[in-house]
């Protein structure tokens, strides 16, 4: 009879270190799910949404295995989980993989991993800023009766630049499946190429051996703090199923030369790039619009705010003269600009062909008007232009003219008269240089034929005139008018000028 039981007493023995060592192995695993997240993570991560571990790039499972997810964030709102784009929960027929709620959504795992399992996971993390997603292949292996091949890599360690006295973490990790050998040990060490010394398990240089899902899964740490010289150079993470098959995963440290800490968030260098560009093309249009309406913004601010030139017993604005070859640009250009365009009363004076007499004829009329405005060409000179005429025609034309003087020059002077264009007086010359001003007439690029630089520059010689009002547009236009008239019958009288001269 006690030979009967004793059969019976061994088989219930084994059936009970089964049953404890499938609670053992549930346990393992619950608390492996929830202390992944809150080991081995990041130090000294900046701010906002972060991966606070590596995130594993592909999983393995053979069928009917427990098989585990995870994305380990930091400063997230909400976490959403999809399978080839497909959003959290799935149907049975596509994944059996649930939530893990106790990891704060940050785990997904199945207690026994089907076919269908296989696919692209992806996790999306979100905070009110800022979208941060991981992606993880997981691959399902054969048979419920497990994987014995070569290690498959789940993550291969990535080289990183690292300055001297910095911190360097290298991070290699592969599925090897379950081995039921005695003497199978799985390993995985790190080393250093083309050194012969071991790497230590603690100190300045130290390795951490980790596991997951009952040791099908093991992965080390390789810590390197206060990085000198002889530290740079290519590591090697060999692992191994302690059955002749094993693999080598490398990575380099290189060194990183100092920078320049400018306390820049991750980010926010892209909008001080983008500031530094926006300024930059401010001051370059702003620089742009000061070179081409500097003369008209001068212009405008002179008419709008200086004192006018009114009650001082003068009869007009300037008197315009000119030589009579040179009647068609004053008669039908620049005195119907002026008056016209610009309001100045203007008043014309045809000048001899003796350039000598200009002054006497001039001076009768100087204290009639506030400009005096005279029209310099070579055929005003008898095709003479040269530094000796225009410098003689300058010297006895201003010699005895009180008022200042406006010479419009239909011909860049000769170099040797370039003291003209300065505002001090010339004593080499004997001009009263402050009583003179020089401006040359270009033509075809702006209104009426003449140069808008021109016309600002000769403005601004000008006295200052009152902007007129959107009310006035019928005065305008009489002025106009009025201004063709007078155009008209000044032409009439250069014809009749000529045929008397003729």
């Amino acid at each position: 009879m006690l030979e009967l039981q004793r059969p019976i007493l061994i088989v219930s023995a084994i059936s009970l270190l089964i049953v404890l060592d499938v609670i053992h192995l549930h346990s393992v695993l619950a608390n492996e799910l929830k202390d992944y997240c809150s080991m081995h993570r990041f130090e000294n991560l900046p701010g906002g949404l972060r991966f606070t571990k590596e995130v594993v790039t592909t999983e393995y499972a053979s069928v009917g295995s427990f098989k585990a997810i995870h994305c380990c964030l930091r400063g997230y709102r909400s976490i959403e989980w999809y399978k080839d784009n497909r959003p959290y929960p799935w149907p049975g027929g596509e994944s059996h993989f649930i939530l893990y709620p106790e990891s704060a959504n940050q785990t997904i795992y199945t207690q026994e991993v089907r076919t269908s399992d296989a696919g692209r996971y992806s996790c999306r993390a979100r905070n009110d800023t800022t979208v941060l997603e991981g992606d993880i292949t997981l691959s399902v292996l054969g048979e419920d009766t497990g994987y014995t091949g070569k290690p498959l890599p789940t993550y291969k360690p990535v080289s990183q630049l690292v300055p001297l006295g910095g911190v360097a973490r290298l991070f290699c990790e592969a599925y090897l499946g379950r081995v039921d050998l005695p003497d199978a040990r799985n390993s995985v060490t790190w080393s250093k190429v083309d050194s012969n010394l071991t790497l230590p398990n603690h100190g300045r240089i130290s390795q951490h051996r980790v596991s997951r899902e009952d040791d099908q899964i093991v992965g080390s740490y390789l810590e390197i703090e206060d990085i000198t010289l002889i530290d740079y150079g290519e590591y090697e993470c060999e692992v191994s199923n302690g059955v002749d098959e094993e693999i080598a995963l490398p990575a380099h440290v290189y060194r990183q030369e100092i920078q320049v800490d400018l306390g820049l968030q991750n980010g926010s260098w892209r909008r001080a790039l983008l500031l530094a560009v926006l300024v930059l093309l401010f001051l370059v249009s702003a620089v742009a619009f000061y070179a081409r309406c500097w003369l008209m913004i001068v212009v405008l601010c002179r008419d709008k705010f200086a004192p006018l030139e009114e009650n001082d017993g003068k009869e007009c604005d300037a008197l315009v003269c000119y030589h009579e070859k040179d009647s068609n640009l004053v008669v039908g250009i620049m005195i119907p600009t002026l008056e016209s365009r610009y309001r100045y009363k203007c008043t014309q004076l045809e000048l001899s062909a003796l350039h000598q007499n200009w002054a006497l004829e001039i001076g009768p009329h100087a204290g009639k008007v506030r400009r005096i405005i005279v029209v310099l060409s070579a055929a005003s000179l008898g095709n003479n232009w040269s530094d000796l005429s225009v410098s003689t025609a300058l010297k006895q034309l201003l010699a005895s003219l009180p008022v200042r003087t406006l010479v419009v020059t239909l011909k860049e002077l000769p170099n040797t008269t370039t003291v003209v264009k300065s505002s001090r007086r010339g004593h080499e010359t004997g001009i009263a240089m402050d009583r003179l001003k020089i401006i040359q007439w270009e033509k075809g690029r702006g209104p009426n034929g003449g140069d808008y630089h021109f016309w600002y520059k000769l403005r601004l010689a000008m006295p200052a005139v009152r902007p007129i009002g959107t009310d006035t547009g019928c005065h305008s236009v009489a002025m106009i008018v009025q201004a063709n008239g007078k155009s008209g019958q000044q032409k009439a009288r250069s014809r009749e000028s000529l045929e008397v001269l003729v």
